[in-house]
C-alpha cells in the first residue's frame, strides 16, 4: 500500500465518522424514526419483485407520458441508450450507481459522446480519474489539498478551498448542462401510480430536467414502490443514513413530460422541458438472484450507511468494497474479496432494513468459515495496526493532509 493509498483510506475513515456524527445529532429530529422504518422493511420484503406492482406502474408510466423500455443486461441497456441519443455529441449525467454497474460513462466515452456528471462527487472523480468510494458520496476519499493539487492543472490560479473548488467545478457543469440536450440519470424509486422519485442535495438534477429536451432515467427493476407515500418515506430513511440529514434539499417526482390543462383543460404536452421522457428497466441478473435465495440483497435503499459502518472496508478499500457492496460486486463481476469480511454483522445492524449482509457472504464464499473467519482478523490487524502507526507519525511530523 503506498502513501497515496494510506491518504485515501484516512480521508474516507475521517468523512465516515462525520456522517455518523451527524447522524447521531440529527436523529432525534425523526421522532418517527422506528415507525418509519417497520414500514420501510414491510414494504421492502412485500414488493421487491412484484411483478404485479411492476407491471402496473409501467402501464402508469406510459398512461403519464413516458417511454418504457426494458433490457435484461449491460448491454442491452447500452443499446437503448445509444439509440435514445441518436446523433448527440454531448449528454450530462447525474449520480447513478446503476449507471457505474454498467460502465455507461466509460460506454459512451467510447464510443465519441462526451459524458459530463454533474454531481460535485462524480465531476470530482470523473476529472481525477477515481473510482468511487461510497454510493451516495463517491468522492469521500478524496482530501482538499488532494483535489486542489489535482484540479490546478485545470486552472492554474486555484485555491485550496472547498468553495472556490466547487465554484471551478459548477462552473465547468453549468457550461455542459446548458449545451447538452439530453440529460441521464437514475432513480430512487419508481412508483405504482407512474412516478419517478429522485433525490439530490445540489440542485443539479432539476437543472437537467429544465434545461434538457429529452431525460433519459435509467432504473433496476428492484426500485418499484406500491405508492408515492411509501416511496417518500424510503427517501428519507435514505438521506438519513446517507449524510446524517433528516431530510434531502430536493424530491424530484417526475410524472410525465411537461405539459398543460390551461386551454379548455385538455391536455397539451412538451409546454416546458422536458419534452420527452424515456425509463429503462434494468434487470442485469436481478431477477435471477431475486429467484434464488438473494431476493433480501435487492431490499437494499442504496443508502450506504452497511459501508460507513464497515470496519473491513475502512482498511482495505476497493479490495472488499464494504457491506451490501461487497456482496453485490463479488456476485457480479468478482471484484470484492469476501474473504476480507469479519463477519462482525455491523452492517446487518446499521442497515435499516435489517438486511443479512453476513450470512449471505458466508454462503457464497470459499473456505470454511473457521478459515475465513482467522484470515480476515489477521489481515484486519495487520492493516489497521499499519495504518494507525502511518497516522500517528504524520500527526507527530505534521505530515497530515
Amino acid at each position: 500500500m503506498n502513501s497515496s493509498e494510506v491518504r485515501k483510506l484516512m480521508a474516507m475513515n475521517r468523512v465516515f465518522k462525520t456522517v455518523k456524527e451527524r447522524q447521531r445529532k440529527n436523529i432525534s429530529r425523526i421522532p418517527d424514526f422506528e415507525e418509519r422504518l417497520k414500514r420501510l422493511k414491510k414494504v421492502r420484503e412485500e414488493y421487491v419483485g412484484d411483478s404485479e406492482l411492476m407491471n402496473a406502474a409501467v402501464e402508469n408510466l406510459m398512461n403519464n407520458g413516458f417511454t418504457v423500455k426494458f433490457a435484461g443486461d449491460g448491454s442491452k441497456a447500452l443499446e437503448l441508450i445509444l439509440e435514445e441519443i441518436g446523433d448527440e455529441k454531448l449528454i450530462v449525467k447525474s449520480k447513478s450507481n446503476l449507471t457505474k454497474e454498467i460502465n455507461l460513462t466509460q460506454e459512451l466515452l467510447r464510443r465519441g459522446i462526451e459524458v459530463v456528471e454533474t454531481d460535485i462527487g462524480d465531476r470530482l472523480i470523473q476529472l481525477l480519474e477515481e473510482d468511487p468510494s461510497h454510493p451516495t458520496g463517491p468522492a469521500s476519499h478524496v482530501s482538499v489539498n488532494q483535489i486542489f493539487n489535482e484540479l490546478k492543472k485545470f486552472k492554474s490560479d486555484l485555491k485550496p478551498d472547498p468553495y472556490n473548488i466547487i465554484e471551478f467545478l459548477l462552473e465547468d457543469i453549468k457550461k455542459s448542462i446548458e449545451k447538452a440536450r439530453i440529460g441521464v440519470t437514475g432513480a430512487n424509486a419508481i412508483t405504482g401510480e407512474g412516478s419517478v422519485l429522485i433525490l439530490h442535495n445540489e440542485g443539479n438534477i432539476f437543472e437537467i430536467i429544465r434545461r434538457t429536451e429529452k431525460i433519459i432515467i435509467v432504473a433496476g427493476i428492484d426500485k418499484f414502490y406500491p405508492n408515492l407515500e411509501e416511496a417518500v418515506n424510503s427517501a428519507k430513511i435514505q438521506t438519513f443514513y446517507a449524510t446524517g440529514n433528516p431530510v434531502p434539499s430536493f424530491m424530484e417526482i417526475i410524472s410525465g413530460v411537461s405539459k398543460t390543462a390551461d386551454i379548455e383543460k385538455k391536455l397539451y404536452t412538451g409546454v416546458h422541458e422536458p419534452k420527452e421522457a424515456v425509463v429503462i428497466l434494468l434487470d442485469n441478473g436481478r431477477k435471477y438472484l431475486m429467484e434464488n435465495g438473494f431476493k433480501e440483497l435487492f431490499h437494499c435503499i442504496g443508502c450506504g450507511n452497511c459501508v460507513i459502518n464497515c470496519p473491513a472496508y475502512g482498511v482495505h478499500g476497493k479490495d472488499f468494497k464494504g457491506g451490501r457492496f461487497a456482496l453485490y460486486s463479488a456476485l457480479y463481476s468478482n471484484s470484492s474479496d469476501l474473504r476480507l469480511c469479519l463477519s462482525c454483522r455491523r452492517c446487518k445492524k446499521n442497515c435499516p432494513v435489517d438486511i443479512d449482509i453476513p450470512g449471505m457472504i458466508s454462503k457464497v464464499r470459499e473456505g470454511n468459515e473457521v478459515y475465513n473467519f482467522l484470515y480476515s482478523h489477521a489481515r484486519w490487524l495487520v492493516k489497521a495496526f499499519y495504518l494507525q502507526t502511518i497516522s500517528l507519525w504524520w500527526q507527530i511530523s505534521g505530515n497530515v493532509k
